[in-house]
């Protein structure tokens, strides 16, 4: 069973890549010509499900790193279940990852947007100065 886990988890993320390259296609309507409303409104709610997809994905992934390890000594068959939920994930795509992001995910983290927002700019912008001083050639700054 410790083989299945991965294997369903690279099969998850390279089918949401394949999905979410597929929703990001502009469509085209006939002829060439514009898209349609319909196509538009389809392709709006097919990005909504692509991002929730993604975050679900990506709160997994974090969860995973920080609290798999502890989790799966305490509770039995874990492994068996994260399959199950692996699969339910696989299965139904944006399906089953909008109700897990409307319904869990936002909630908790809606109270902390404000807080988190002006965090993450500032370490983007403390990114941004590190990457540009580390092109700064070492001959010129001695």
């Amino acid at each position: 069973m410790p083989l299945v886990v991965p294997v369903l988890r690279l099969f998850m993320v390279f089918m949401n890549v394949y999905d979410t390259y597929k929703t990001l296609k502009i469509p085209t309507g006939r002829k060439g010509g514009p898209p349609s409303i319909r196509a538009m409104t389809q392709r709006k709610r097919d990005l909504k499900g692509c991002l929730a997809v993604w975050v679900v994905w990506c709160c997994l992934a974090s969860y995973e790193r920080t609290f798999d390890r502890f989790i799966s000594f305490i509770v039995p068959f874990y492994s068996e279940f994260k399959s199950v939920v692996f699969l339910f994930l696989l299965l139904t795509r944006a399906k089953g990852a909008e109700p897990l992001y409307l319904h869990i995910l936002r909630p908790l983290i809606k109270p902390y947007v404000d807080t988190v927002d002006p965090l993450l700019d500032l370490a983007r912008d403390i990114g941004d100065f590190l990457f540009a001083l580390s092109q700064v050639p070492l001959n010129y700054v001695l």
